[in-house]
């Protein structure tokens, strides 16, 4: 869909509100309030940990914005898809300001290649804004938007997603309960986005992507 240079001009300051709301989450994993719950679960015990999930984990950053990018670009459903993910974020971090929760790690004892990049995970990402998962949230919210666009690259990026999703849970970073909580948040927010009438967005319910 073709915009006018004003469409343009709105659209980029969209963009980087999207990419505001979603830098929140750098404050939050730097800010335990008095009181930090940990909701660590029996089957968060059974799951092992598997540093080679890392390459998923990581991938998530690049994935998410190259595909805002792609979608701000082309024009397709860009502003609910934007909607959406500013809510997720802004959701997710006002959970965080009054339930805050950490993800207590055990130490990487291991010396290959993925090892060394879990470790350096964990020396750079706080333990904090565990739940809800962004990773989750922002994972399922791009899945959810490509199942609602009826996209031929649906299965791709759903499966791109829960691969992401149980890298959260493979590499430690999150509990269940913060993935679980992550994915629902994601695709309920989605598809209200897409779902109520906004006189100002894209209507189409297909595209070509």
């Amino acid at each position: 869909m073709a915009r006018t240079s004003r469409q343009w001009i709105e659209d980029t300051v969209i963009l980087a509100l999207v990419i505001a709301a979603a830098c929140l989450y750098f404050v939050m994993n730097n800010t335990p309030t008095a009181t930090v719950h940990i909701l660590r679960s029996v089957i968060d015990d059974q799951i092992p940990r598997l540093p080679i999930f890392t390459v998923p984990y990581l991938a998530f950053l690049p994935w998410v914005w190259a595909t805002v990018s792609y979608v701000w670009y082309k024009n397709r459903s860009f502003r609910r898809l934007a909607l959406a993910l500013i809510i997720v974020n802004l959701l997710a971090c006002l959970t965080y300001v009054f339930y805050q929760t950490a993800v207590p790690r055990d130490p990487v004892l291991g010396d290959d290649l993925f090892s060394g990049i879990l470790k350096y995970i964990y020396g750079h990402d706080n333990i904090y804004a565990g739940f809800p998962s962004l990773h989750a949230a922002m994972s399922a919210t791009i899945a959810t938007y490509f199942v609602i666009k009826k996209s031929r690259w649906t299965w791709a990026f759903v499966s791109m997603a829960a691969l992401i999703v149980a890298s959260t849970l493979l590499v430690k970073q999150h509990f269940v309960a913060d993935a679980v909580s992550g994915v629902t948040l994601g695709v309920v927010v989605t598809y209200l986005c897409f779902r109520l009438d906004f006189r100002t967005v894209d209507k189409s319910k297909t595209c070509d992507l």
